[in-house]
């Protein structure tokens, strides 16, 4: 299955992919399509903290159906870490 990673910040990105320990360079809100197998940790990471953007690739309707049952899973920090910004956030009043 493919996917489509795209940068979400006004400056260049690079990140390690999962396999054969390439990297995968992204400029500024460059958009790039990428195997599914090759999401590494890093880029879990990076989307959970809003770095980058992963969507199944359009035109894949038998792929992103399965996808939406099994989800993509991201690491427990990256959850965690989510999280605390999250509460942060709301701890702060004006």
């Amino acid at each position: 299955m493919k996917l489509n990673i795209k940068n979400l910040l006004f400056q260049p990105l690079a990140l390690h992919l999962a396999t054969d320990g390439e990297g995968l360079h992204l400029s500024a809100r460059e958009c790039r399509e990428i195997l599914a197998e090759h999401v590494s940790d890093e880029i879990q990471l990076a989307a959970a903290r809003g770095l980058v953007s992963l969507v199944n690739k359009p035109g894949d309707s038998e792929d992103h159906a399965v996808s939406a049952e099994v989800g993509v899973d991201t690491p427990e920090s990256a959850v965690e870490v989510g999280e605390q910004q999250a509460r942060q956030k709301k701890g702060k009043l004006k």
